[in-house]
C-alpha cells in the first residue's frame, strides 16, 4: 500500500499536479493538507476518474484538509478542532489521519502558543490511537530536529525550530509513533531567493507511525521531482509504502 502526504497549497490551482501524482506514483491513499477550498467546490472530476473516494473538510481561501482512497472510507472523524485541520478515517485496513498544523506565526505570538496546544491535542489523539494501525500525515510545520533546517535557517528561535515546538514533537514519538522518513531530507522551499534549486529548505512534512504500522513499512521518500514543476506547491510530497 502506497500512501501519499502533501500540502498541495490549493487544490485547484494544483490539481493537475495532483493528478499526475496519481498517474505516476499510484498511491492507494492520498493525505492532503491545506487544499483551501469550499466543500462544494471541492474538485473531484479527475479523482472520479482515477478511482478515489473521497472526505474531505474545507474552508474558503485557507487550511483544508482531505483524505482520497482507492478503498471504502469509513468512520470518518473531522471534529478535532474548530478548523479545518484534521481529518482521520479507517480506509483499506489502516486508520489514517490528514494533519495540518496551526503555522504558529511567530515564536511567542498568540497564534504559537494556538499552535503548542493543537500539538497537545495531537498527542492526545495519537495515545488513543497508539494501539491501531494508524497512519498520521501531514504538514506539522515543525522541523524536528537540527538536520531538518538548512544553515542559513537554523536558527533556536526561529518559528518552526523552536525548543518547544521541538518538543511538542518528540512527544508524539516518545509514545510510539515513529518517524520512518527523518533522514529523507527537506520537503518545503521558500518560492523566493532560488530556494529550491540552493536546496535551502525545511523537513516540516512528516509521516507519524504507530507501532503495529512501522512493523508494515516498507520504505519511503519525498517526491522532489513535483516539487520541480511549473507553478508548484511550496512543499514536495512525501510517500510511504506498507506491506498491506
Amino acid at each position: 500500500m502506497k500512501i501519499v502526504s502533501w500540502n498541495v497549497n490549493s487544490i485547484r490551482v494544483r490539481i493537475e499536479h495532483l493528478c499526475f501524482v496519481a498517474r505516476k506514483y499510484q498511491p492507494d491513499i492520498f493525505l492532503l493538507q491545506e487544499t483551501r477550498v469550499d466543500d462544494r467546490l471541492f474538485p473531484t472530476d479527475c479523482l472520479d476518474e482515477l478511482g478515489y473516494n473521497m472526505s474531505f473538510r474545507g474552508e474558503k481561501a485557507r487550511n483544508g484538509v482531505a483524505i482520497f482512497s482507492k478503498h471504502l472510507i469509513e468512520d470518518v472523524k473531522t471534529d478535532f478542532c474548530d478548523e479545518a485541520r484534521y481529518i482521520e478515517a479507517f480506509t483499506g485496513g489502516v486508520y489514517v489521519a490528514s494533519v495540518y498544523v496551526p503555522n504558529g506565526r511567530a515564536v511567542g505570538a498568540d497564534h504559537y502558543y494556538y499552535k503548542l496546544d493543537f500539538l497537545r491535542d495531537l498527542e492526545e489523539r495519537l495515545t488513543q490511537m497508539r494501539n491501531e494501525t494508524f497512519i498520521v500525515g501531514g504538514d506539522f510545520n515543525v522541523a524536528p530536529y537540527a538536520k531538518d533546517a538548512c544553515e542559513e535557517v537554523h536558527l533556536d528561535d526561529l518559528l518552526c525550530c523552536s525548543p518547544k515546538e521541538r518538543e511538542a514533537v518528540e512527544k508524539l514519538r516518545k509514545i510510539g509513533f515513529s518517524d520512518p522518513l527523518h533522514d529523507k531530507g527537506f520537503t518545503w522551499w521558500d518560492y523566493r531567493f532560488g530556494a529550491f534549486k540552493r536546496n535551502i529548505g525545511l523537513r516540516i512534512d512528516q509521516f507519524y507511525l504507530s507501532s503495529k504500522a512501522n512493523d508494515l513499512f516498507l520504505g519511503g521518500d519525498v517526491l522532489k521531482d513535483i516539487r520541480a514543476l511549473p507553478k508548484p506547491s511550496d512543499h514536495a510530497p512525501i510517500l510511504c509504502e506498507l506491506k498491506l
